[in-house]
């Protein structure tokens, strides 16, 4: 199980990494505070995806441990029904993940690790157009145990 000091370090590698890349759009954070883990409900994750507004340019942010979750992706709402690991598009398994949202449309995610995605680990996001208001937001300020900024 990971440690405090590790996830906080986890997360600041994740905030660190996202600044190298484009600047433009939001970073939504799957799962908010839970991260990408075992759902505690079965609908766990769609609630979250229901209360966001995702657009092109944005970026899902998947904060897991490397071994113990993935992150699958598949085409179709069928597939992803079903858990299921035919037809596969892009497969992560090491975390932290940020995935860029490049075009509109539906995405479809899930863990593939034992019976996760069964248990309600999956999301599914619809990808709307960019918006032409659309204003660059990064997540949170995240508060970091001292030990580890010293280790930085």
């Amino acid at each position: 199980m990971a440690t405090k000091g590790h996830l906080s370090f986890l997360l600041l590698s994740v905030i660190v990494a996202s600044l190298v890349g484009s600047s433009a759009g939001v970073f939504h954070i799957v799962g908010a505070g839970k991260g990408w883990r075992i759902a505690p409900t079965k609908t766990y994750y769609g609630d979250w995806a229901r209360t966001r507004d995702i657009h092109v340019g944005d970026k899902l942010m998947f904060l897991y441990q490397s071994g113990v979750y993935d992150i699958v992706e598949v085409p179709t709402k069928e597939l992803f029904d079903a858990c299921s690991m035919n037809n596969v598009t892009n497969r992560y398994q090491l975390g932290p993940t940020i995935v860029k949202l490049d075009k509109p449309g539906p995405r479809y995610f899930f863990c593939g690790v034992g019976r996760h995605c069964e248990g309600g680990q999956k999301v599914a996001v619809n990808v709307s157009a960019a918006s032409a208001e659309s204003v660059p937001v990064l997540p949170p300020a995240l508060s970091v145990e001292p030990q580890i900024a010293k280790k930085l």
